[in-house]
């Protein structure tokens, strides 16, 4: 099986978001950790408590200073692993998460896979499939770690933690393969090509739709050979499918 991978989605600037939250986390542990010494492990703190009997003004400033020594470096290192874990968190929700690769080894020549796709207009496609059944359009899902869901409701959490909405990936896949459609008649008016929509995960909380199927990882291929050949796709119109699909996996 033939594989091309183009560019992702991913930005210059969504990389350096992610280094320089995680920097910030760093220097707030460190910060943390370096107050904490300073103050427990040196004469600072206890230059506040005098020898003797201390007045109630000299107790109270104590008392101040040792709640400064405990509180504010703690405070400090675990706002910094906070940070850290979100910052770790949203790195992984932009590493690639492309599974045609994958299929390399369990398809055989007459597949073609395609990863990370713009098609004409800006759409973004993340993974899809050329076979004797036509084409299918595999969608993405963020990890768990990152979503929540209610019904067709979807959010993904922010880089400080915030939950912003976002389309619901059974509804993005079904609009993707209805855009992949639409893309294939404007260049073939004589040919329509059979567009299949899927996504691909191991959440048993999604539920298949009439428009956008739920495949696990591992019955992906398995799935794919399920699907009933199309008539007339030959293997001509099927290189004339593979030369459009290469005109939009440019990297730019």
């Amino acid at each position: 099986m033939q594989v091309i991978a183009a560019a992702g989605p991913v930005s210059r600037a969504d990389r350096v978001a992610v280094a320089r939250s995680t920097l910030a986390s760093v220097l707030l542990i460190v910060a943390g950790a370096a107050l904490a010494l300073l103050c427990l492990d040196t004469p600072l703190i206890s230059s506040f408590i005098p020898s003797g009997r201390p007045s109630a003004a000299q107790t109270a400033v104590g008392i101040i200073a040792w709640g400064f020594a405990i509180v504010v470096p703690a405070a400090l290192m675990l706002l910094g692993v906070v940070r850290l874990v979100a910052a770790l968190e949203a790195a992984r929700g932009i590493q690639p998460r492309t599974i045609t690769p994958r299929l390399a080894r369990s398809l055989g020549a007459s597949h073609l896979a395609a990863t990370d796709l713009v098609l004409p207009g800006g759409r973004w496609i993340h993974d899809m499939v050329l076979g004797p059944f036509g084409i299918v359009v595999l969608g993405d899902v963020p990890p768990p770690s990152l979503t929540r869901h209610v019904g067709a409701t979807w959010e993904v959490r922010g880089e400080r933690g915030r939950w912003i909405p976002i389309e619901a990936p059974l509804d993005r896949a079904a609009r993707d393969a209805e855009r992949v459609r639409g893309w294939l008649t404007s260049h073939d008016r004589d040919f329509l090509v059979r567009v299949y929509a899927a996504i691909v995960t191991d959440d048993k909380r999604l539920e298949r739709t009439a428009a956008c199927a739920v495949v696990a990882p591992g019955q992906l291929a398995a799935w794919l050979e399920s699907l009933p050949a199309q008539r007339g796709l030959t293997p001509d119109r099927r290189s004339q499918l593979a030369e459009l699909i290469r005109s939009v996996a440019a990297t730019p």
